[in-house]
């Protein structure tokens, strides 16, 4: 999951990777500055941020979305492996990772389901708890909307 999140981080980085890195406190020291590598083009990047936003505008993330926020992300569904070296045909994780305000990103947000009941796909599973996580968030760091558009479309 970590290696996920710094992977959708670094696309919303225009391409820039930063070491994912753990902050205890901050005190009134030298803040350290974690290692930071291109590992694609800004070209490139803007071109899976523009797939990713399409997930949720009209693929299997649309109940991601949070109204008056673009969102890029993705669902996911995988089967787990089995005893005997294969895949289960009844055991999955669900997830939904994305990245919002996706025009001036602020956070990566992962939602994973381990052996979901029910439903399995991420889109129906994951994508619903990520928007209320986004939601809140938004809320209580007081974040503007970047779709103020979509708002009125919302209903």
């Amino acid at each position: 999951p970590v290696q996920m999140a710094a992977a959708y981080a670094a696309v919303a980085n225009g391409g820039i990777l930063t070491a994912p890195h753990l902050v205890d406190h901050v005190s009134g020291g030298r803040p350290v500055r974690p290692e930071r590598r291109r590992i694609l083009t800004a070209s490139i990047a803007a071109q899976v941020m523009d797939m990713l936003e399409n997930v949720v505008l009209e693929g299997t993330g649309t109940l991601a979305a949070v109204p008056g926020y673009t969102i890029a992300g993705k669902t996911g569904t995988a089967a787990k492996p089995d005893a005997d070296g294969g895949y289960s045909t009844s055991n999955y994780v669900a997830s939904f990772i994305g990245v919002i305000p996706a025009s001036r990103p602020r956070f990566v947000i992962l939602v994973s389901v381990d052996e979901p009941r029910g439903a399995i796909w991420g889109g129906t599973v994951a994508a619903p708890a990520f928007k209320r996580i986004a939601d809140f968030i938004l809320q209580y760091l007081e974040v503007p909307p970047d779709d103020p558009a979509s708002l009125a479309t919302s209903g």
